[in-house]
């Protein structure tokens, strides 16, 4: 948060002293088009990751922190008489809907990594690359 407001204010003093609000609208529009290539790059590791998994049927056991530096509650699921927690972290919404006990659920197991992804994993790497790719197009689009 408080970057934010280090930027607005860096921003504010850059239209103030130039004149000119394009070079403030091009490092917004700079940043993003880095962001976007951040997520592009995030999300092709994880769909990467996605590929060299095999598909693996498990029990969900409940939510707690895989390491004790951890800030996320994540998923852990029973696979082959093994815990294993997901890769992201669980959704806070409709929790009791999303995360039950009495079903069997077909998760990805990442062998190298100990990790599984569950189907709100999966979805979320294909997601975050398909969004990351789209805002990258029109932030370079609007370049042109």
């Amino acid at each position: 948060m408080e970057i934010l407001l280090i930027l607005i204010v860096i921003a504010i003093f850059v239209s103030v002293l130039t004149g000119n609000l394009g070079y403030v609208l091009f490092g917004m529009s700079g940043f993003l088009l880095l962001t976007a290539g951040l997520m592009v790059l995030i999300f092709l590791v994880c769909n990467v990751l996605l590929l060299t998994s095999k598909w693996k049927e498990a029990k969900f056991v409940g939510m707690d922190y895989p390491t004790e530096k951890s800030k996320f509650l994540v998923a852990f699921y029973l696979v082959d008489g093994e815990e294993i927690p997901c890769l992201f972290p669980e959704e806070g919404v409709f929790r009791d809907r999303l995360y039950r006990e009495d079903k069997t659920y077909h998760v990805l197991l990442n062998r190298k990594l100990g990790r599984v992804f569950d189907r709100f994993s999966v979805a979320t790497c294909i997601l975050g690359l398909f969004f990351g790719i789209l805002l990258g197009g029109v932030m370079i689009a609007m370049y042109y």
